[in-house]
């Protein structure tokens, strides 16, 4: 009676289980976003000034550990098995602030959640990160804007939007991630000087 019942109950077990063997359901991969042109120092003076930079996101489902792809207009959908190593909006933060203190424009750059007496904030949000399979070849679309503000009067000092769409070579998550990442670079080779050159332009 006994055995009888032990074997009942790992029958329910199995079918709960939805009768999967180990080894059945693939390994979510995760991926890193990357910088793929580190920036060279600059042979200038710096700015007397300390910038510190802050991510954020106009939409939050794009700031998730999936990634995302769109096959139907106005639609979005997530990877089931493939993730981000890091939010994307506190990531892009992390790359532009990596590039911005290696240039050296600046006298100090850091996170805004250092806590640093800074002069400058880069406010950064991440806009759209996504793999568009609704057009033919697909492409990854990158988006984000920029806003520069004078802390010390709380002043806007410049805002600007950054978007780019770069083909992607395979239509599968590693393929949307290597066009992500080069779209992610493109838009820091267009703001880093546009940063550099809107705090020398402010007196």
């Amino acid at each position: 009676m006994r055995r009888a019942r032990r074997r009942a109950l790992a029958a329910l077990a199995a079918l709960l289980a939805g009768c999967t063997t180990p080894g059945s359901v693939p390994p979510v991969k995760y991926f890193v976003m990357s910088d793929l042109a580190p920036a060279q120092p600059l042979a200038i003076t710096p700015l007397p000034r300390v910038l510190a930079v802050a991510g954020g996101n106009e939409d939050a489902f794009y700031d998730g550990d999936s990634l995302v792809f769109s096959r139907e207009a106005g639609q979005r959908g997530l990877y089931q098995f493939a993730a981000w190593t890091d939010r994307p909006s506190r990531r892009l933060a992390t790359l532009a602030e990596r590039r911005l203190e290696t240039r050296g424009r600046f006298a100090a750059v850091s996170g805004a959640t250092a806590g640093v007496n800074a002069d400058l904030v880069l406010n950064l949000n991440l806009v759209a990160l996504y793999h568009d399979l609704t057009v033919k070849p697909a492409v990854a679309r990158v988006e984000a804007i920029a806003e520069l503000v004078d802390w010390r009067s709380r002043s806007l000092l410049g805002r600007r939007g950054f978007a780019i769409a770069v083909p992607v070579a395979a239509e599968n998550a590693p393929g949307a991630v290597a066009a992500m990442n080069r779209g992610i670079t493109s838009i820091l080779d267009a703001l880093v000087p546009w940063v550099e050159d809107s705090a020398a332009a402010r007196r």
